[in-house]
């Protein structure tokens, strides 16, 4: 017990004995300047000042690189990076990410560095993707203090290959006048006009969301919540016709499922006072691979209807 009681005793002491100052942090500093300097000229590509901030023997790696053969890069690959962004990129800009600031850590063993957290936005002058990821940055600094030695960043590369992406011709599925499920909406309609609530809403998910254009105190409304409301809208008027308007449209997505698109006009006459309105309605269903709906985006005026 005795024992016990003093590798309790001494655990504290040990755990601060551990501790050893390895240098300073500072959050101004010259080299958080010369830092701030280059990042300014990458977005301008403005290449002489870039030059003139590293040295002869300058490398750069991008730390989310999983090639484990991946070699650095030297002033050449600096200087194409920066003229590539600025050929292809307008509005580029290089920002503090939230409320991050740089810091200039002088090591006791391993020199001066800087490390900033900004987020990377530009727009592709070609095709207009937004291009936007978090992009972090290491710049390790030669003896002097005065030239970039070293530079470790890294981005995020899912929003890289996004925009490669974007550059391509790429099918994402099938467009089709005529689908089974075309059919399913047309049922929804059909009950609907007839009355039949039970119905209407029968291939729909339980957990379906649908988001009305109409909604300004949440995102979405349940099932449950949308079935009310319709029944609502229908103890107050007498349904006329629902016409399709065109005809509906159904995007069968690539491994997504799809996505039924109608536009519909709503005649009905209001019970108290017996005027009729016509209100358009646009419906986008999205269908689940078992053919259940389990989105709804509904867009309508529902002033049309006071």
């Amino acid at each position: 017990m005795k024992k016990i009681l003093l590798i309790l005793i001494l655990f504290p002491i040990i755990g601060i004995s551990q501790k050893k100052n390895n240098g300073k942090v500072f959050d101004k500093h010259p080299a958080i300047d010369i830092a701030e300097k280059f990042n300014k000229a990458y977005e301008q590509g403005d290449l002489a000042t870039l030059k003139s901030l590293v040295s002869k023997d300058f490398k750069m790696w991008n730390s989310m690189s999983n090639n484990p053969n991946n070699k650095a890069g030297d002033i050449n690959n600096l200087v194409g990076q920066s003229t590539y962004i600025n050929n292809n990129f307008v509005d580029i800009s290089l920002k503090n990410r939230g409320a991050s600031y740089p810091d200039a850590i002088e090591y006791k063993k391993d020199g001066l560095h800087v490390v900033t957290y900004q987020v990377l936005t530009a727009w592709d002058k070609n095709n207009g993707f937004k291009l936007k990821t978090p992009r972090n940055s290491t710049f390790i600094f030669d003896k002097s203090g005065e030239k970039i030695r070293l530079l470790l960043w890294s981005d995020n590369q899912a929003a890289w290959n996004k925009w490669s992406l974007s550059r391509e011709t790429i099918k994402n599925g099938t467009i089709y006048k005529d689908h089974p499920n075309i059919g399913t909406v047309r049922q929804i309609y059909y009950n609907l006009e007839h009355g039949d609530i039970e119905a209407t809403f029968k291939d729909f998910s339980k957990k379906a969301r649908i988001y009305d254009s109409n909604l300004i105190d949440k995102n979405f409304k349940t099932l449950d919540e949308h079935i009310e409301n319709v029944k609502n809208i229908f103890s107050q008027f007498d349904i006329v016709s629902l016409d399709e308007v065109g005809y509906p449209d159904y995007m069968d997505y690539e491994g997504n499922g799809g996505v039924a698109l109608t536009w519909m006009k709503f005649t009905l006459k209001d019970k108290k006072s017996g005027k009729i309105k016509v209100m358009p309605v646009h419906s986008q269903m999205s269908f689940n691979q078992e053919g259940n709906i389990v989105r709804e985006d509904v867009y309508y005026n529902a002033s049309l209807l006071e």
